[in-house]
């Protein structure tokens, strides 16, 4: 029985098939974005002594919509990294509320009855949050720019916005720092958004007593 072998792949025209399946893949990976999570290390969020604690019972509502939000942004040599950025700071924005409020209550809607009643609680507040980075470096990926802008809608317990502050924080990491955490611009951005936040709550007109 003659046996019929296929033309060797690499031979005449077929040789540049599998280069340019090689080019295409280097292509896409090369042309990733990144995955970073840019939750910080809570003990650095933390209440400064000079800061008040104001003396309010409030309520903290952030949709799952936003915790599943994952966003893309540059980083260096070309490359994107991607985040959530909500998720990531969720936890460091309730230790930020705890440090700012005398108590804080999570809710299950921004207009959740129940626990507002049941919590005396005066203000409900949810986060609204933009970020962007960026590196100069055309062979690492890693941004060692990192901004967190982050703004606080706060409403009274039916719902209607009373004041928004708005922050921006900034954070920089160079590459002997970020090459055992990739993440550590971001992570910087939102300590410093969020201790610019708590001082700018405590010192709110609108929590001063009268």
């Amino acid at each position: 029985m003659n046996t019929r072998f296929p033309t060797p792949f690499f031979s005449g025209h077929h040789r540049r098939f599998p280069i340019l399946a090689v080019l295409a893949t280097a292509a896409l990976i090369a042309g990733c974005a990144h995955p970073l999570a840019i939750g910080p290390d809570l003990a650095k969020i933390e209440r400064k002594i000079d800061d008040r604690q104001i003396e309010l019972n409030v309520g903290y509502y952030m949709s799952a919509t936003d915790k599943d939000r994952m966003v893309i942004t540059p980083g260096g040599g070309g490359d994107t990294v991607t985040y959530a950025p909500y998720k990531d700071m969720e936890a460091a924005f309730y230790k930020m509320l705890g440090n700012a409020f005398k108590s804080v209550t999570l809710l299950k809607s921004p207009t959740d009855a129940e626990a507002i009643q049941k919590n005396s609680i005066s203000y409900v507040i949810s986060p609204e949050i933009s970020t962007d980075s960026s590196s100069p470096s055309p062979f690492t990926w890693p941004p060692t720019l990192f901004v967190v802008n982050l703004t606080c809608n706060i409403a009274d317990p039916s719902g209607k916005i009373v004041v928004k502050p708005s922050v921006t924080g900034a954070g920089r990491a160079e590459f002997d720092e970020f090459k055992s955490d990739f993440s550590l611009s971001g992570k910087r951005a939102v300590i410093d958004a969020m201790m610019k936040m708590q001082g700018t709550l405590v010192g709110l007109p609108e929590f001063r007593k009268p």
